[in-house]
């Protein structure tokens, strides 16, 4: 039964992406992309490159109406277990009204180089904006490694200290199949642009106990988009 539901998503997921595409290419299209090297890759709070740098980069091809599909990369390090990061992801974006918009869609996680059964897996996703304030929830059926059901609710709020500086807050709650394995993920920075890329400054960190990956951290990135 869960084959055949896994199976089931993956076609639909598969026949969305085709008639998105097709939807995209039938109208006016724009193509845009971004390329960003940060300190560390942390997700969700916990490093994926051993507290190494990462060189990270996307396109994404929107139509007018909203639609969208994105690739998105970055190198990884799980010591033998990989080193690439490949996403995909299929979604749909827009505005409400003047103060809300949604952003929804279906994201896969891919490890190409990996050969650790679970490592790939599906994600869907939503998230609802009021101005700079933006609640966000991510569910698969099973998470990486084969962990089961997975939610994660976040919040972000992005506040300007000055025309050109703001200061960023997230929080997230990772709830896991097996709870005790649930952590809360948060972060306090600030971002700023200096001849058109952008800059940012972030403290992260975890409640996880244990874990040099998951262990507080200041990360530095800077990104380029076009």
């Amino acid at each position: 039964m869960i084959k055949a539901a896994k199976v089931t998503t993956l076609a639909s997921s598969i026949v969305l992406l085709g008639l998105s595409v097709s939807s995209i290419t039938a109208s006016a299209a724009e193509l845009s992309g971004d390329i960003t090297f940060a300190s560390d890759y942390a997700f969700r709070g916990i490093s994926q490159t051993e507290e190494a740098p990462a060189l990270q980069g996307g396109l994404s091809l929107t139509d007018e109406s909203g639609f969208y599909v994105s690739v998105w990369g970055s190198n990884v390090d799980f010591l033998a277990e990989g080193t690439l990061e490949l996403d995909v992801m299929l979604g749909w974006s827009g505005a409400i009204n003047d103060d809300w918009s949604t952003d929804v869609g279906i994201m896969r996680y891919g490890y190409p180089n990996t050969a650790t059964p679970g490592s790939n897996f599906w994600e869907v996703y939503g998230s609802l904006s009021y101005k700079d304030l933006t609640f966000g929830l991510a569910y698969s059926d099973d998470y990486y490694l084969n962990s089961g059901d997975f939610f994660y609710l976040y919040a972000n709020y992005s506040y300007a200290l000055m025309e050109n500086l703001s200061l960023d807050l997230h929080v997230g709650q990772n709830e896991y199949d097996d709870s005790s394995a649930s952590y809360l993920d948060w972060s306090v920075g600030v971002s700023t642009e200096v001849m058109g890329a952008g800059l940012s400054l972030a403290y992260v960190d975890t409640d996880v106990d244990g874990s040099y990956l998951a262990d507080s951290r200041v990360v530095f990135s800077i990104s380029k988009s076009f």
